[in-house]
């Protein structure tokens, strides 16, 4: 096995190369991600004025994307998808994915098996894998969010490198963490001090061959689809990164194949990018007991507003046959993947929702 210097040394190789990748992205590319910003910018003041309205609250956009709702002389605040509930500990606690682990392996909860490591000591991850054997995820450990860093399908010293770095760019003191990772689907249960509110299965993001395109220009096109919807349909881009090439890969894929006509293609595995129609609510056909579950999960770290991860071979079986592992708890889910669903028939409004239990606690007090 090699020393940690040597694996170091080639984690810094890597991270140089990816730095002159990145710095030569075409302007294309840079721009998309800002046009993606106006998009959800325009996205969420739609849907807090929806709210304001269906709750009969008045609303005031105070700058800065933060807008505020007023009812019987009770102010809260929100921005984008972030509401008022949860104080900063617990927001930072289950940002701090190996604390949370780590809590929710104290209390008898299944986790994946996980190793928390930095550059430095990467020769730990490269052992933890030895030991395990299969595929892994490799995430920032703490200080980011929607998806951004995480990197599936990593199963050997290469993949581990290079995903490492990308997953060191979005953490809090580089800090990182390599999960075993689980083949059941990724599902979010919503809960409201304790109450359940919705669950949804979120599907890995895929495009559609036509026998003409490659897949790379297929998620061009996608990009361009989501851009110009006239209702939209997805708040982020699908971008091309090292969960794309790897999730091609263990297809027997790459960027420059061409699919047949009809054929849907996987392209993520992280299902952060996926779009409303691989988003479907499974409110009314989850198991009981993974409700229970998902709503004493929550209770470990006393989070008043959660969206609990798990993963799961079968929703509607009861826990102890669906192979469910907790994946982790969000503290600032994202209101959104519960109105950008396959069926808007059975959207569940959590916004009036969670607002209307924000004046109410208020009036409470």
């Amino acid at each position: 096995m090699q020393s940690n210097m040597s694996i170091s040394r080639e984690f810094i190789n890597t991270r140089r190369n990816v730095e002159y990748i990145l710095s030569k992205l075409p302007s294309r590319e840079r721009s998309l991600y800002k046009q993606f910003d106006a998009i959800r910018a325009d996205y969420f003041r739609s849907y807090w004025d929806t709210v304001a309205q269906d709750i009969n609250s008045t609303i005031e956009d105070i700058g800065y994307d933060y807008y505020r709702l007023t009812k019987n002389n009770i102010a809260t605040y929100v921005r984008y998808g972030e509401v008022m509930l949860d104080d900063h500990l617990t927001l930072a606690i289950a940002g701090n994915k190996p604390l949370v682990n780590q809590l929710l392996k104290e209390s008898n909860y299944r986790v994946p098996e996980f190793c928390e490591y930095k550059p430095e000591t990467i020769s730990s991850a490269l052992s933890f894998m030895g030991q395990h054997r299969g595929n892994f995820v490799v995430k920032p450990a703490n200080g980011s969010g929607g998806g951004r860093g995480i990197t599936t399908k990593v199963n050997n010293r290469t993949r581990l490198i290079k995903s490492s770095y990308k997953a060191a760019i979005h953490s809090t003191g580089s800090r990182l963490i390599i999960e075993k990772e689980h083949s059941g689907k990724n599902y979010r249960l919503l809960y409201l001090n304790g109450e359940f509110i919705d669950a949804i299965q979120r599907d890995p993001p895929g495009i559609i061959g036509d026998g003409k395109h490659s897949i790379e220009n297929l998620i061009r096109d996608e990009n361009t689809k989501r851009l110009q919807a006239l209702a939209p349909y997805a708040l982020s881009p699908l971008t091309i990164d090292l969960d794309t090439r790897y999730t091609l890969l263990h297809q027997g894929l790459s960027l420059k194949d061409v699919p047949v006509e009809g054929q849907k293609i996987k392209v993520k595995t992280a299902t952060n990018q996926c779009s409303r129609f691989e988003n479907h609510t499974v409110k009314n056909s989850i198991h009981p007991d993974i409700v229970d579950y998902g709503r004493s999960i929550s209770k470990v770290i006393n989070v008043t507003l959660s969206g609990v991860d798990l993963m799961i071979d079968d929703h509607t079986l009861p826990l102890t046959e669906s192979g469910c592992v907790v994946n982790e708890i969000n503290t600032t889910p994202g209101l959104h993947h519960h109105e950008l669903i396959s069926c808007p028939a059975n959207r569940v409004n959590v916004g009036s929702i969670v607002i209307s239990y924000i004046f109410d606690m208020a009036r409470k007090h």
